[in-house]
């Protein structure tokens, strides 16, 4: 707990010099803000919106209805959701001695170190991705703690809330059946019901009322570059499956080894250049060494605790299930449930690597080998800092742009000035050793003698 508190707090010093962004928080709270009725307003959530995530528009205009331009609000909004995020995943795994406490610090380092997880700090004004998180990991506790039988029916409306919030809700339902096959207590076939039946509903009224999602779809990434819709036509045609094979791939193996990234294979790219970056190789080898400690455990699931394989099992769904997301097109942000599923794996994992009863040199070498990865991941997590600071000087000078100009009593202008107020530090004068070690989006600007 003290590890969670620790890393909320220095994460949270770098968030909160973030400020608007310009296109997606603005067009949101112009929308948020419009004139229409709120009986219009679930008309066209329900009816017109393509991404069809009627609650999210709701309570977007709920939020904005009650803070206004209070970022400082919104942000707290998202701090908060963050610490209840560590929180659940401490609760879930519930470590008792050092040997379960190491495991969980470096699960949790995995989880907020990881690339995909960058997106938990995004605020537009609200961050749907954090809240239906949240949401499925509530459903997981749901499953896995003793209850009475009526309880299961709470699935029902949890699963419908999670689904009209963000898509990602989807994952409850793997989850479910795969407790209910795990023999999780207290959980029969009831909540496998409840859970489809929210599912059901919810595509009744995608289906049925939302509109079609239309040929427009995101660039993403194939081999060694991006391809546009233009290209995905061209090269695909009436095979569309196969970039979708390729796409849920990408995910996944952005997770489990921190390559592709966006789909597109930049460390195999810079390796056959002969130019690395050492941050570069801490991602790929980082991962791939913490994915070989957690293929090793598999076998031995079966033997572990029951909240253990429950745990592996939950893991395993959101892993898999969360890679399927992605099945459209490829973005690091999508990786998120795949990361968090990760992250219990390697607890899982890790735990069974400790408590394995051998030699006294094969549990040196097996703590040496966790405190290395430690390390390793705790540099990931420093860089989530500085990814933070990076974001608040970007956001800043997307402002400056000559399309961000807007009257000073518009939202977009009041946005703009309080925005254009702040004076976040300047990354680009941050220390050599920093981009290093440490993914950087901005190039280091040498400093005058």
């Amino acid at each position: 707990m003290i590890w969670c508190i620790a890393v909320t707090l220095l994460l949270g010093s770098a968030f909160r010099e973030i400020g608007w962004s310009y296109v997606d928080t603005a067009n949101n709270l112009s929308a948020a803000a419009d004139s229409r009725s709120w009986h219009e307003l679930a008309s066209d959530a329900l009816t017109k919106s393509v991404e069809y995530r009627p609650l999210l528009d709701l309570g977007t205009r709920s939020a904005y209805r009650v803070l206004g331009l209070n970022i400082d609000a919104y942000q707290a909004i998202v701090f908060v959701e963050f610490g209840v995020l560590l929180i659940m995943l401490v609760v879930l795994f519930r470590p008792s001695g050092w040997r379960r406490v190491a495991a969980a610090i470096l699960a949790l380092s995995v989880a907020v170190g990881l690339h995909t997880s960058r997106i938990l700090f995004l605020f537009v004004p609200l961050n749907a991705y954090l809240t239906s998180l949240l949401l499925v990991l509530v459903a997981v506790f749901v499953v896995i703690t003793p209850k009475r039988r009526i309880f299961e029916w709470v699935l029902l409306p949890l699963t419908m809330i999670a689904l009209f919030w963000l898509e990602l809700g989807v994952l409850i339902v793997p989850l479910v059946i795969g407790a209910w096959l795990a023999s999780a207590p207290d959980t029969t076939w009831r909540s496998v019901v409840a859970s489809a039946a929210g599912l059901a509903i919810y595509l009744v009224a995608r289906l049925g009322f939302g509109p079609s999602m239309g040929p427009d779809v995101p660039d993403t990434g194939l081999g060694f570059s991006m391809l546009s819709a233009a290209d995905r036509v061209a090269m695909f045609g009436e095979r569309p499956w196969l970039l979708w094979l390729y796409n849920v791939g990408a995910t996944l193996m952005t997770v489990v080894a921190s390559e592709p990234r966006a789909g597109t294979f930049r460390f195999v790219a810079a390796l056959r250049a002969d130019a690395v970056p050492a941050w570069m190789w801490l991602h790929v080898v980082s991962s791939l060494l913490t994915t070989l400690v957690v293929c090793l455990a598999v076998p031995g699931i079966r033997a572990r605790a029951t909240r253990d394989r429950l745990i592996a099992v939950f893991g395993g769904v959101l892993l898999i299930g969360g890679s399927v997301l992605g099945f459209l097109y490829t973005r690091d942000r999508i990786g998120l449930a795949a990361g968090i599923g990760y992250a219990m794996l390697v607890y899982v994992a890790v735990t069974a690597l400790l408590e394995r009863p051998v030699s006294r040199w094969m549990s040196i070498t097996a703590t040496a080998l966790v405190v290395m990865l430690g390390v390793g991941w705790s540099l990931r997590v420093g860089e989530m800092y500085v990814a933070l600071r990076e974001t608040a000087w970007d956001f800043q000078h997307e402002w400056t742009r000559d399309e961000a100009q807007a009257p000073a009593d518009t939202i977009v202008g009041r946005m703009r000035a309080a925005t254009l107020r702040q004076r976040p530090a300047d990354p680009q004068h941050d220390p050599l050793w920093t981009y290093v070690l440490f993914e950087r989006r901005f190039t280091r600007e040498k400093e005058t003698p």
